[in-house]
């Protein structure tokens, strides 16, 4: 679980008509990888295999689906099942909640690398994004039909051209995929030479499913997935306070629910008091030692040219 705000948005922001206008220009068959053309229409035909997708105009922003997931999938785990809820319900709130809410205190690392792009010109996604729209220019992707996303689709194949895209970012979606290895050469696919990935992923974390949860990485172990990139940097993306914090939560409330499942979700948004201890990852992230028991690591990879 990692989160960022942006704190310093541009004074004139894209509307979600200018991002679609960009996208057009890339847009490719999520199976044979030909060039997709858009009219007004609702649905979206590609012309050389006959893949189809559809173009949602709820609140006019003609959002593109190629897939993503099903009702039964989002719903199919408890817990998720609420988290669904709150999402669709309080959409804009939502990411500003976990970030106050949750054991995790990220480092802040998502939008200085958001920055290093001239996002006026570099087309840059978000692969992933769950309910979160980090800058106004950044393509959003994602497996649900959340309002702020602008492509829902599989992430192992996606909708655009090879080479399309300068940059993008993957924050805590590769341990949620049974194929992390599909969805990394799809970023590879769809980067430009010299285009970069900055991806975070959990290491000590307990289980969380969204709307799957399966696999952590060490600091070695995450270098090891992105054999087809330059490896620029890994770091300590969120601190072991934070590793601590959570399991600590999930402990507690096992402990109190004396094996009661209803006690336990209902004790566990209560452990949620704990949370400001996180604040002690602003000292205990720097540590040398950090990566021994971090929440999570933040790799940073370019395709090369």
């Amino acid at each position: 679980m990692m989160n960022d705000t942006v704190t310093d948005a541009p004074a004139m922001e894209p509307t979600a008509a200018g991002r679609q206008a960009r996208l057009a220009q890339v847009l490719a068959c999520p199976a044979c990888h030909a060039p997709l053309q858009l009219d007004g229409g609702e649905i979206v035909a590609c012309a050389a295999c006959g893949h189809t997708g559809k173009r949602l105009w709820k609140n006019g922003s003609g959002q593109l689906k190629f897939g993503g997931f099903d009702s039964e999938e989002l719903t199919a785990d408890a817990l998720n099942r609420i988290k669904e809820h709150v999402k669709k319900r309080f959409n804009k709130v939502y990411p500003t909640a976990i970030k106050v809410l949750s054991p995790v205190m990220d480092r802040n690392l998502i939008m200085p690398f958001l920055r290093s792009f001239n996002l006026e010109h570099d087309l840059v996604a978000d692969f992933g994004c769950g309910t979160h729209r980090r800058d106004q220019r950044v393509i959003c992707m994602d497996g649900g039909t959340y309002p702020n996303v602008d492509i829902v689709t599989d992430l192992r194949r996606l909708p655009l051209a090879e080479g399309s895209l300068a940059g993008g970012i993957s924050i805590a979606v590769l341990e949620h995929v049974p194929d992390p290895a599909a969805h990394i050469a799809e970023m590879h696919r769809v980067l430009r030479p010299g285009g970069r990935m900055l991806v975070f992923v959990p290491f000590m974390q307990p289980f969380h499913a969204s709307p799957y949860d399966f696999q952590r990485y060490t600091e070695v172990g995450l270098r090891e997935q992105f054999p087809q990139f330059e490896v620029l940097s890994v770091k300590v993306g969120a601190g072991p306070t934070s590793g601590m914090l959570w399991t600590l939560q999930e402990w507690l409330a096992m402990l109190l629910s004396f094996g009661s499942m209803r006690l336990y979700r209902a004790i566990l948004p209560l452990t949620w008091i704990l949370s400001p201890l996180k604040l002690l990852d602003l000292l205990l992230a720097h540590h040398p030692a950090a990566a021994v028991t971090a929440s999570g690591f933040v790799i940073e990879v370019r395709k090369p040219a």
